[in-house]
């Protein structure tokens, strides 16, 4: 496979807000709307979503409550439509990432692509 050239995809590095999850963490957060009310203690986060809202002249309402519980060290990102929420793609602080990036340079040291 000479003269082939190595991409990654482009990452985002939109920040977004969120904590690590710990034995000690507590909390007891709401969106702005008061929608979804969130609690967390003991690494078992419940979520709590009460809504309304009328679609073709017909009234909804639900009422729903869920439970996760969570190993410590997961990622839960905010998001102000769900509350937190448990990310379903991976997801890295920058310094993480750097540290990422020097790994794979360091694996294809002799690549001039990579490493010019």
């Amino acid at each position: 496979m000479k003269n082939n050239e190595l991409f990654t995809v482009r990452p985002s590095l939109k920040q977004y807000y969120g904590r690590t999850v710990t034995k000690e963490m507590k909390f007891d957060e709401k969106t702005d709307n008061g929608e979804v009310h969130q609690t967390l203690e003991n690494c078992v986060l419940t979520t709590e979503i009460n809504k309304e809202w009328t679609q073709c002249g017909i009234k909804n309402t639900l009422h729903s409550v869920q439970t996760e519980e969570l190993p410590e060290g997961t990622v839960i990102l905010w998001t102000e439509k769900e509350g937190y929420i448990v990310p379903d793609v991976a997801v890295y602080k920058l310094k993480d990432l750097e540290e990422e990036i020097n790994s794979v340079k360091e694996i294809y040291k002799d690549n001039t692509d990579i490493n010019p």
